[in-house]
């Protein structure tokens, strides 16, 4: 827990540092709070749409298994496509500058980069090391579903920002 807290810590001091900029104050706490909401509105739309799938799924007899990649490739284009809308609908409530969407997109790949080497280490490393038997089978697994979830809805709102600052000429 102390881990936690210290690297709470680094980050509110990284924030102070950063708002010492008077042109865009909190744009780091604007893209953090923006970047959440687009992950669990991402995430609200995966779940909707496996449930469909599912229940598609069961009316068809026979469902290809090679199928699978290029099926949930589609939804996670479908979620980056409706998070682009609402974020068309956010600009108009609260416009979004390219400093804010820019920074969600750092925090986006850092996100991700942590989440594969955390894969790695615990995939690989700790199998070498044959340590994985102190590690209990539920953790693994949950982790394993979470960086499934997580990861495809930083890729869906990653895809919606840059379909927003495409639209707006900021890229």
């Amino acid at each position: 827990m102390t881990i936690t807290w210290l690297l709470l810590v680094i980050m509110v001091a990284v924030g102070i540092i950063a708002e010492r900029r008077k042109k865009e104050r909190f744009a780091f706490f604007k893209a953090l709070l923006l970047l959440a909401f687009l992950v669990v509105l991402s995430t609200l739309f995966f779940i909707i749409a496996i449930i469909l799938l599912y229940f598609f799924s069961t009316t068809v007899l026979k469902m290809a298994m090679g199928s699978l990649f290029v099926l949930y490739g589609l939804i996670i284009i479908l979620a980056g496509i409706f998070l682009f809308v609402v974020l068309k609908g956010v600009a108009r409530w609260q416009p979004l500058s390219n400093t804010v969407l820019t920074l969600i997109e750092y925090y986006i790949q850092w996100s991700l980069i942590y989440a594969t080497i955390y894969q790695i280490i615990f995939d690989n490393l700790l199998k070498t090391l044959q340590i994985v038997k102190n590690v209990s089978a539920l953790t693994t697994i949950s982790s394993n579903v979470v960086l499934v979830a997580v990861l495809s809805s930083f890729i869906a709102s990653w895809l919606g920002i840059i379909l927003y600052k495409f639209t707006k000429e900021k890229i």
